[in-house]
This record gives structure tokens, sequence and C-alpha cells, in this order.
């Protein structure tokens, strides 16, 4: 015989199923944007760094020309993979990352320092301010 007040049924209701679901969209829709963000800020800093490889390494190129005794004063271009003149340690020493570096274009003094330049990298290019040590994007 069947106890009166007592249910047997285990589980959840209804309602209670919506209200979760109803929770659990409102905190996906405070997650996604958050993620969107940090994957953005991923991906630049990713390229001030791969902007920062390029720049050693033009500097390796600018330092080994001096030490050679032909100083490459002037402008170090470089387009695409392939270069002019003895500037190709540049795309040397960055390696795989040349596919992402499109355009390079850096000046050098006399004394084979780099005094500025520009790198683009995927989308954007990221110009070198040697006076405040500084990198700007656009």
């Amino acid at each position: 015989m069947k106890k009166l007040g007592k249910s047997t049924k285990k589980g959840f209701t209804l309602v209670e199923l919506i209200v979760v679901l109803v929770i659990l969209a409102v905190l996906a829709a405070m997650l996604v944007p958050a993620l969107t963000g940090y994957i953005k800020r991923a991906r630049q800093e990713k390229d001030y760094q791969m902007a920062a490889t390029v720049l050693t390494a033009a500097q390796s190129a600018a330092t080994y020309q001096y030490s050679q005794g032909n100083p490459s004063t002037g402008t170090l271009t470089i387009t695409g993979a392939t270069d002019a003149g003895n500037n190709t340690k540049v795309m040397d020493l960055i390696g795989d990352a040349s596919g992402l570096v499109t355009d390079i274009s850096f000046t050098s003094d006399t004394n084979g320092i780099i005094t500025g330049g520009s790198v683009k990298i995927n989308k954007y290019t990221y110009t070198w301010n040697p006076g405040t040590a500084t990198w700007t994007a656009s």
C-alpha cells in the first residue's frame, strides 16, 4: 500500500532545469567577451614580441656589416622573404616567423646602430622609436 504525502519520484522539475539553463546562459554571455579580449591582447603581445625579434635581428645584421668594415648606413629594407644586398642575415635570424613578417625597414647610422624603423606583421605596422625604446602599432 502506498503512503500518502511522500512521492517516490526522484529528479528535477522543468522549472529547476530552466533556471539552471538561464544561469549558464548569463555566465556564458559574460565570459565570451572577456575571452575574446584576452585572445586579442595575446595576439598583440605576440606581434610585439615578433617585432622585437626582428629589431634584434636587424641590429645584428647592421652590427655585422659594421664589423666587416662595411657599415650599412641608410635603410635596411626587406620585403617579403627576399631582400637586396647583404641583409639576408635578418631573414635568417627570424627563421620560421618570416611568413608573418612581410616588410622590414630600419635605418642605421655610420656606427651600425639602428636609429629607427618599422616592421609589418600580419595586418599591422609596428614602428620602432629608439629614443623612448617603444613600439607603436598602426
